[in-house]
């Protein structure tokens, strides 16, 4: 199947008309064209429209978007009826044809559906500008309006449906409405009810009733849309402010209505106003259509204005409304109305009646109907017509009064009311004959009257009631006669089954059962009081026996309190030979329930605390195999024995395990706990013991748990000593508290050395540390506390190490001895021992004396100038820089000194290393005030800490100054 064509296949196409088309006229046509010189489209949304020119023809060329079966089939059913019409057509519609094979593109061809081009205005357009006049032009919306009347009835009666009318799709040409835009019409062949089809349009939603969606297609669609158009135009003809106020105000691209007054009526504003119109039409055909919103669609007003309707229905409806009738002749006849002669001679209530008295056959019932609406309209009846008239009224009155006796079954007021001759020849023949027959009811209701009023034994009148009692069946008189034989009826058959078997000594059931007949029936002569208290004791007798014969024959607690109860104190039975054989069944059930009510009070006493689980099981045992309701109380108090026997031997063991009475708690508690909760009433001491090894138990299952729980040993110990230190005095000396032995020493070892060695870290006392590390060291791996220290101890221990390995070179006398060693030993020095420190200061001044000695610069001295005076700069190379902390130097005037102790104040000085650099070498010094030459004296010093070791004395100068 070829590719549906695009539109720009369309318009290739159309510039070659005499080519795409096989209609002659298209042909020759041209299609309009855009400035660009192509084919002019007004798109849509499954179709695009050429206007297509000929001479001064036009026309509505539709091309299709794609393939549509169903729109297809519909057009051309519509397009083929317009033609079958011929010059039927309404006016108002225009030239329609559909083409299945209109236009060729490439090879193949496809449907096209043309139209006469409308030139003129939209309905919305033309009413617009008559209705913004400086004058509205009201006379020719009036006249508008009279058209749109005429469009309709005509599209009506061509049994054609338009399917969206609105104001776009009507054209004003001239002064004439015109429909144009057929896509959603109705014809004859698409409107099949055995075969509905679907809508393809809904209308504009301002035009719509809001149910038109869920309609299917049919040609019943126009009614409610030409109604509003109608309303619109004429409302606005009789006031034109309503227009301003609800069109031009507004925006409004309607008429009148916009959609909201068709989906939310109650709150339109509109609504409340053309209820009101000055037109009093406008009213009348608003009033209706407002209500259709609220109806369903089927309930639309149908579009219709003969001015005779409301007149004919009036004339039609018997009996006649005559002052209704005489209303709307004249509203009629005001509005320049001409009563058509066949609806004024039926208005006209005296020729009525006149007829129908000079009738060959006298229509009775319809005399006197006219007669009374006449006589009610305020009317005398002629005096040529009265006595016919009259005859009429009375006939008709009888029959009436024969008929409602009948309908009331009441044959007496039919015999009162009956006149044949007034009903013979024109009245129903079964009337007639019904109230013949009501004549002989009346005699048999006479006779069961009399039999009621004196009833005897009842017989008589139950026969009477059997012969004559379908004659008068039904009639309300007789329903009473009727009751009163079925009472008697039932009294006579409950008095004579009771009799038959007092005489023959019935059972108790069966005399009770007969006499309950009796005394539901009600007295019977027959009944003598010794039939009486016969049956009052058979009902008082049977009962009881048989709630006795109900009672099952197994032996249980619930059948024989079933047999206690249904015998009571036996007086019930007494004398009655059918009682005697439970006599002694009941004795027998009765101390079997003895025996069960001690049972019972020594279980109340058990659970009172007042017994023992024991003196249940006890009382039991004489109903052994008897089912009671405490069968499943004894067997747990059997059990309740037996664990609490249990209970009691472990607590009563020597040394006993808290563990094996705690378990026997639990085999109680899961037993019986109410037993559980009462055992402290039951035994003191024991539920005292109960409590206890349930709460060391408690203790000992946390301590299991607390490995478990903390990862950390550190945390782990801490918690056994606590929980240890909290429940030390409620376990110790049981035979369970050994299991935490072991652990609690480990626990308690490793916090004491973890203590022990915290409290060396805080001293600073690295001995100590390294003995305790050395000691406990693998117990404590993971113990954070020391972990978060380890940097910490990890130098304590180094340093200790370091300590040792010196002591030991010292004590070996090893000469390597390195600046990093005294350093160390320096800033250690309270961990050496005074040996040790003696041994190190002989190691450093011999050190000072050898390779780390002092040497003189060169020169040695230098005067300088300093300002007005002189300096001197002694210079000397310092070997010993990792040694020595600094140098003292002293200057004199007169000698080189051998000890610091010999300079002068204030003539020695300190240089420290960074001096010594910073001037080359040397030492700036000031000489003495008024010395000629000045000598130098360098000693380098060690700063032992606990100790000061000078080297040996280098002596610069004399130099002069």
């Amino acid at each position: 199947m070829p590719t549906w064509p695009t539109q720009s296949d369309y318009k290739d196409a159309l510039q070659n008309p005499d080519t795409a088309f096989r209609d002659p006229d298209l042909k020759a046509s041209a299609a309009e064209k855009s400035p660009m010189g192509v084919p002019r489209a007004r798109s849509g949304a499954f179709a695009s429209v050429y206007k297509m020119t000929r001479g001064t023809r036009a026309v509505a060329l539709k091309l299709f978007n794609f393939p549509n079966e169903d729109r297809a089939a519909r057009y051309q059913a519509v397009s083929d009826y317009l033609k079958k019409l011929g010059p039927k057509k309404p006016a108002a519609l225009v030239g329609f044809e559909y083409h299945p094979e209109g236009i060729r593109i490439g090879k193949a061809w496809y449907p096209t559906l043309t139209m006469e081009w409308v030139k003129g205005k939209s309905l919305g357009e033309w009413v617009r500008e008559a209705m913004e006049q400086k004058k509205p032009n009201t006379d020719a919306v009036k006249k508008m309006a009279d058209a749109w009347v005429q469009l309709v009835l005509e599209i009506q009666a061509a049994q054609i449906a338009h399917g969206d009318l609105q104001h776009d799709n009507v054209m004003v040409v001239g002064q004439t409405p015109v429909l144009v835009d057929y896509d959603g019409m109705c014809v004859p062949a698409l409107a099949d009810p055995k075969k509905p089809l679907e809508q393809l349009e809904f209308g504009k939603p301002a035009y719509q009733h809001p149910a038109r969606p869920a309609e299917k297609l049919s040609g019943q669609l126009d009614h409610f849309a030409a109604w509003v158009v109608l309303v619109a135009l004429r409302a606005v003809v009789a006031d034109p402010g309503l227009y301003h106020r609800f069109v031009t105000k507004t925006e409004n691209e309607n008429l009148l209505f916009v959609p909201t007054d068709m989906t939310a009526p109650a709150g339109s504003a509109l609504w409340q106003e053309l209820v009101r119109s000055r037109d009093p039409e406008v009213r009348d055909w608003s009033k209706a259509l407002r209500e259709s919103l609220d109806k369903p669609f089927r309930q639309i007003p149908a579009f219709s204005l003969d001015p005779f309707a409301a007149l004919r229905k009036l004339v039609a409806t018997l009996p006649r409304d005559w002052a209704g009738i005489a209303a709307e002749t004249a509203r009629l006849t005001k509005a320049g109305k001409t009563l058509p002669p066949e609806l004024a001679s039926a208005a006209d209530p005296v020729g009525r009646l006149d007829e129908l008295c000079k009738a060959a056959k006298l229509d009775y019932p319809a005399i006197a109907t006219e007669t009374d609406a006449l006589t009610r309209s305020g009317k005398a009846v002629p005096d040529w017509i009265r006595p016919v008239a009259a005859d009429a009224v009375k006939r008709v009155n009888c029959r009436e009064a024969v008929l409602r006796a009948l309908n009331a079954r009441d044959p007496r007021a039919v015999r009162a009311a009956f006149q044949k001759p007034l009903l013979e020849g024109w009245a129903d023949r079964k009337l007639i004959a019904d109230a013949e027959a009501a004549a002989s009811q009346v005699e048999a209701l006479d006779r069961l009257k009399a039999a009621v009023a004196v009833p005897g034994d009842g017989r008589s009148l139950v026969k009477l009631w059997t012969d004559l009692g379908a004659l008068v069946a039904g009639l309300p008189e007789a329903d009473r006669y009727q009751t009163e034989a079925t009472r008697w009826s039932a009294r006579i058959a409950a008095a004579d089954e009771f009799i038959k078997l007092f005489n023959a000594r019935g059972t108790e059931r069966a005399l009770a059962a007969a006499w309950a007949k009796v005394v539901a029936a009600g007295p019977h002569p027959e009944i003598t009081p010794e039939h009486q208290a016969r049956g009052e004791a058979a009902q008082k007798r049977a009962p009881v026996l048989a709630a006795l014969a109900a009672v099952p024959s197994v032996v249980s607690y619930k059948n024989d309190t079933l047999l206690a109860e249904a015998w009571g104190d036996g007086s019930a039975l007494a004398g009655c030979r059918e009682g005697d054989v439970y006599v002694t069944r009941v004795k027998v059930a009765r101390d079997r329930l003895a025996t069960f009510a001690k049972l019972r009070a020594a279980v109340e006493a058990a659970e009172n605390g007042a017994g023992s689980e024991l003196a249940v099981v006890e009382a039991a045992k004489p109903l052994t195999g008897y089912d009671h309701p405490f069968a499943d109380r004894v067997r747990l108090g059997a059990k309740s024995v037996e664990v609490l026997a249990a209970l009691k031997a472990a607590a009563e063991e020597k040394n006993p395990s808290d563990r094996a009475i705690a378990a026997a708690v639990d085999a109680l508690r899961a037993t019986n706990l109410d037993l559980l909760a009462r055992l402290d009433k039951i035994d003191t001491r024991l539920a005292a013991e109960a409590a206890a090894a349930g709460r060391r138990r408690k203790i000992l299952n946390e301590f299991a748990e607390i490995d478990a729980k903390y990862d950390r040993p550190d945390k782990q110990d801490r918690k056994w000593l606590a929980v240890w230190l909290a429940n030390k005095e409620l376990l110790q000396g049981r035979r369970d508290t050994e299991e935490l032995r072991e652990r609690l020493t480990l626990a308690k070892a490793r916090s004491q050395a973890a203590a022990a060695i915290a409290k060396a870290l805080d001293d600073r006392d690295m001995f100590k540390l390294r003995d305790l590390f050395e000691k406990h060291g693998p117990q404590l791996e993971g113990y954070r506390p020391l972990r978060e220290r380890r940097a910490e101890l990890d130098e304590l221990l180094g340093k200790a190490n370091r300590v040792a390995g010196l002591q030991k070179r010292l004590g070996a006398g090893d000469p390597a001895f390195t600046g990093d060693d005294l350093k160390f030993v320096r800033e250690n020095h309270a961990a050496f021992r005074n040996s040790d420190r003696a041994a190190v200061a002989q190691l450093v001044a011999a050190k000072l004396k050898s390779d780390a000695r002092l040497v003189p610069g060169r020169p040695p001295i230098k005067v300088v100038p300093a300002g007005k005076s002189v300096a001197v700069v002694a210079y000397w190379a310092w070997a010993g820089h990792g040694l020595v902390s600094h140098c003292l130097v002293a200057v004199d005037r007169a000698r080189h000194l051998a000890e610091p102790a010999q300079a002068e104040q204030y003539m020695l000085l300190t240089c420290l290393p960074r001096d010594h650099t910073a001037e080359g070498g040397g030492k700036r010094l000031a000489p003495p005030l008024g010395a000629k030459e000045v000598y130098v004296t360098v000693w380098a010093v060690v700063e032992l800490g606990w100790a000061t070791v000078h080297g040996p004395p280098l002596h610069l100068g004399p130099a002069a100054v």
